[in-house]
């Protein structure tokens, strides 16, 4: 119940593998799409993500998440930067087709936690649950209490996420305006980027509000509807 609450609760709405923009990380995607097909597989079953902020890791994982979902699979989202969470919530993590362990920095030397991991590669390795782990650095630069750990972290494939460059940022905006039902054209992307900040989260968050702004007063996305919105926020 605990797991499944962490579920429901934390995966965004736009998490999925269609809203990434991929361009460097696509061998990833296609790998993390591969392991979740149904038919049993002779390849890996554990990966490790790690990147700078905002490269797409938690995007990544809860996009996982969602499309086994959509599979008819069982899977568990553990954002372990959130409050509240405990070890006990992957005891029986062997109950779910896909596991996945966002922000894995924050265990480092909390003996519970890193134990509680620990167990859970074990746990995934006898039961052939997927397992996607990601951090903000590579294994053996996470500062863990327990060595056999990070070796654990690298049993299967280690990518390192790569960020986008702004070019790419502003297809990437695009992408997820034209996924969210409405289009953007390249002038007016380039303001957005331009005028906030560019980390994809703040940029998609963004998208959701100017999708709802531009709903209520069906007009279309431009720079001069952009700037009334930022004038009416601002007067509020």
């Amino acid at each position: 119940m605990m797991g499944q609450l962490a579920l429901n609760v934390r995966l965004r709405d736009g998490s999925s593998f269609d809203n990434f923009h991929p361009v460097a990380n696509r061998e990833v995607t296609e790998q993390l799409r591969r392991v979740l097909e149904d038919r049993p597989s002779a390849g890996p079953t554990t990966f490790f993500l790690w990147g700078e902020t905002a490269t797409g890791k938690s995007h990544l994982l809860q996009a996982a998440c969602r499309l086994a979902q959509a599979r008819g699979r069982t899977s568990l989202y553990v954002p372990l930067g959130e409050a509240d969470l405990h070890p006990r919530l992957l005891e029986a993590a062997d109950d779910f087709f896909l596991v996945c362990v966002d922000d894995a920095q924050r265990i480092a030397g909390d003996s519970p936690w890193e134990s509680a991991i620990f167990a859970l590669y074990e746990l995934a390795r006898a039961s052939g649950t997927r397992l996607i782990i990601a951090a903000t650095a590579a294994p053996m630069h996470l500062g863990l209490n327990m060595p056999d750990l990070a070796t654990r972290f690298a049993w299967g494939p280690v990518y390192q996420l790569q960020p986008l460059a702004d070019a790419e940022k502003l297809e990437a905006v695009r992408l997820r305006a034209h996924n969210r039902g409405f289009e953007i054209s390249l002038d007016v992307a380039r303001y957005i980027l331009h005028r906030y900040p560019r980390d994809l989260h703040s940029l998609f968050e963004l998208l959701e509000r100017i999708d709802a702004a531009s709903l209520a007063s069906q007009r279309r996305v431009t720079i001069p509807f952009l700037r009334r919105l930022e004038a009416s926020r601002y007067a509020g």
